[in-house]
């Protein structure tokens, strides 16, 4: 897994707007998601977004869960923080619609895109030139905070 971060990264065309973003590659290794989640929560709290972090550690968790289980290969992350909205992307190697699964009342797994759904301010994917997909998920600070 490969972390890189910008706390104070000023956007392209902008001289006061300020962009927070954490970027991770991750190796096809289920065992990577706890760290994405450990890295996601660590960056947010960081940031003064405390209010979002722990349930965009669960979001993070849940779409690189999904992208390592179905896809098998890598997987990329970024996380933005700007104009008082967290918006985290993961890439993967499948051009492959992300779908909610019905799963019984006793299944261990099969709930997560259900989790991001209530979690998330709002969700969704698109497709990419290259072939691949992201799924996104965005959750604002509570009213009045910028971060």
């Amino acid at each position: 897994m490969t972390t890189h971060s910008d706390p104070s990264l000023t956007q392209a065309g902008s001289s006061t707007a300020s962009t927070r973003c954490l970027c991770i590659s991750i190796a096809a290794n289920k065992a990577l998601v706890a760290e994405v989640r450990h890295s996601v929560r660590a960056a947010l709290l960081s940031w003064d977004a405390d209010e979002i972090a722990d349930d965009m550690a669960v979001v993070a968790s849940e779409l690189v869960s999904n992208a390592l289980k179905y896809t098998g290969g890598e997987a990329a992350v970024w996380l933005r923080l700007a104009k008082g909205r967290a918006q985290l992307e993961v890439e993967d190697g499948s051009a492959q619609q992300p779908t909610q699964r019905r799963v019984g009342t006793e299944a261990e797994e099969g709930r997560g895109l259900l989790l991001v759904e209530a979690l998330a301010a709002e969700w969704g994917w698109r497709l990419r030139k290259r072939g691949t997909k992201t799924v996104w998920a965005s959750l604002p600070l509570p009213a009045g905070r910028t971060a």
